[in-house]
């Protein structure tokens, strides 16, 4: 009887014991619950407002709209008036919804700061009664390139064109302010396994790069002295481009489409001003040709073509063009 009694009494504590370590694991877990933050609710019941995704197009315009801002600012109160150059902000400004009179009111309430590069080259509105060196101007615009340099890698693909073209733009108005631009790794493209687009945007750059080399070897027998020399390093420049892209193609399985053995130009090529207009407009239509390129690929392919059309841009304007907002999107 002993025996029973006692049994009875360990299994009613055992049965106690269990229901308490159901109810304090119960507890656990809805405290867990409340406290997790994968939980889709919340403690009193409610569904938990999930983040809205960012818009990297959004993102990436308002981030660059913040350090045009600055930089229209600098423009306004420069030491030297450089009204053709403001001109071209302003256009690339209202291409990305920045309107002048808007960006003087966002200026107090900037959105998402612009990276490092970008934001020590355009470091505030200049104060009151300061006036804004050519230096200071340049290195806002070095800072500009950078930044959307950086900004076209996850952008649609559209815009990663215009943004690839308003730096393009960027970098004609720092050298012509007697600034240097940043320098960036070229990217390595030996191991890219190209896609249709892209494979066939490298065709269109070969022959573009083909008919370049023709016309400098052309231009360059016109020149003389510093001039003859600039247009030396320039042909050199764009045959190692054109070898190099021959390579990527052949290293991507197709076959790199044949150069002609001679091109149609423009125009009358027969003294250096001619040759001078010629170099210019060959560089012109080759950004024109990588603006296209960047908007045919992603990553490291939209770096590389990003990076030939300023350099394309810069160059034309070395060969007396002039500085345009929109280099390479003719459209504009």
């Amino acid at each position: 009887m002993l025996y029973a009694v006692t049994s009875l009494l360990m299994a009613a504590s055992l049965r106690r014991r269990s229901l308490l370590s159901a109810g304090l694991l119960t507890a656990l877990g809805t405290l867990t619950a409340c406290g997790s933050s994968a939980s889709p609710t919340t403690h009193a019941g409610h569904a938990r407002p999930r983040p809205t995704p960012v818009d990297p197009d959004t993102a990436a315009r308002q981030r660059i709209g913040a350090v045009m801002t600055t930089l229209l600012a600098g423009y306004d109160s420069a030491a030297h008036p450089h009204a053709e150059l403001r001109f071209g902000l302003t256009a690339q400004a209202a291409a990305l919804g920045i309107t002048a009179t808007a960006s003087r009111s966002a200026s107090a309430a900037a959105p998402a700061p612009a990276p490092a590069s970008a934001s020590a080259s355009a470091s505030g509105s200049p104060a009151a009664g300061v006036r804004t060196s050519d230096a200071s101007l340049a290195s806002g615009e070095a800072g500009l390139v950078a930044l959307c340099s950086t900004g076209l890698q996850l952008t649609s693909p559209a815009l990663a064109r215009l943004l690839a073209s308003i730096g393009a733009g960027a970098a004609q108005r720092a050298t012509q302010l007697g600034g240097r631009l940043p320098t960036s790794e070229t990217p390595d493209l030996s191991r890219l396994r190209p896609s249709t687009a892209e494979l066939d945007a490298w065709q269109a750059s070969l022959a573009a790069e083909q008919a370049t080399v023709y016309g400098y070897g052309v231009l360059g027998a016109l020149l003389s002295g510093g001039l003859r020399s600039q247009a030396t390093t320039d042909y050199q420049l764009h045959r190692a481009r054109r070898d190099a892209l021959d390579a990527l193609i052949t290293s991507a399985g197709a076959a790199p489409h044949a150069g002609a053995a001679a091109y149609d130009l423009p125009f009358q090529v027969a003294d250096a001003s001619s040759a001078r207009c010629l170099a210019a407009l060959l560089e012109d239509r080759l950004a024109a040709v990588y603006a296209n390129a960047v908007q045919a690929g992603t990553a490291g392919f939209r770096a590389d073509a990003a990076a030939q059309l300023r350099a394309a841009a810069v160059r034309s304007v070395a060969w007396g063009a002039a500085p345009t907002p929109f280099p390479g999107l003719p459209e504009r």
